[in-house]
């Protein structure tokens, strides 16, 4: 399965000032290319006058435009913000309860060596009515020993839906990527997720071992749009997961798409 990241990761650019136009455009675009699975923006605590909407993906905001009815949802919180101070209080402050939400999952980003410290939220989140991602952050082919601990020890919780873990620096290579895999495998056979970027040029090949390896979802954006070099681009990525393992993702969507047209301007509005 695909998650499209585009706006969430791409906002890095823009300080996710998207217009309404745009994220409509995109949603339709995803929604034509038959992927169900989009992470829309983040849900940040802290405001600030330079980010747009799509920073903190206001429930009111998510009522206010058209998004494709079989969409699952999903935003992004940063774990930092609630550790070391009142979780409850600032969750609460965030978060309603699901039944009067549009958002159907909520992923928390924490660096793998923060990670253990996450359980509060996550069963704050699961009280609402949310699933949960657990993603853990900043995995390096030197953090094996840290990492394995952790997994080991959030995966005893059983309060979250989803495990992920991001090449954030993109430093794995395909070898490295598949070999965490199976560690993980070995030890959790819950949804697995992994976010890959394209420092070195392995964002595809690291996916496509991943998901032979046993992930279930990877992470994609139009264009490869993200953080620094960028990402797996989603329409390079559903090409190969239709030839190799027979999906059905509609690529006439990505080249027909007006977003396709000037991807730039796209993330400069």
């Amino acid at each position: 399965m695909l998650l499209d990241c585009t706006l969430r990761d791409g906002g890095n650019r823009n300080n996710w000032n998207f217009s309404d136009e745009v994220v409509e455009k995109y949603l339709k675009t995803v929604h034509n290319a038959g992927i169900s699975f989009v992470e829309l923006g983040l849900r940040l605590l802290k405001k600030d006058n330079t980010y747009g909407k799509l920073a903190y993906c206001p429930d009111e905001y998510l009522q206010s435009i058209s998004i494709p009815e079989q969409l699952r949802l999903a935003v992004m919180i940063k774990a930092k913000e609630f550790l070391d101070c009142d979780a409850e209080k600032n969750l609460d402050s965030l978060f309603d309860n699901k039944k009067n939400s549009r958002i159907d999952v909520v992923r928390i980003a924490a660096a793998y060596h923060k990670a253990s410290k996450c359980r509060q939220i996550c069963d704050m989140l699961k009280d609402k009515g949310y699933d949960v991602a657990l993603n853990l952050t900043k995995v390096t082919p030197d953090c094996e020993d840290v990492f394995l601990r952790t997994v080991q020890t959030v995966i005893e919780w059983k309060n979250f839906d989803i495990l992920y873990f991001a090449d954030t620096f993109g430093q794995l290579t395909p070898q490295q990527t598949g070999h965490f895999v199976r560690l993980i495998r070995q030890k959790y056979d819950g949804t697995l997720g992994f976010h890959g970027h394209n420092d070195k040029g392995f964002a595809l090949e690291n996916s496509l071992t991943a998901l032979e390896n046993g992930v279930n979802i990877v992470d994609s954006t139009l264009f490869g749009i993200g953080k620094g070099i960028g990402n797996l681009p989603t329409e390079v990525i559903a090409a190969e997961l239709n030839k190799k393992f027979g999906q059905k993702y509609n690529l006439q969507a990505f080249s027909s798409s007006p977003l396709n047209r000037n991807h730039i301007s796209f993330f400069c509005r």
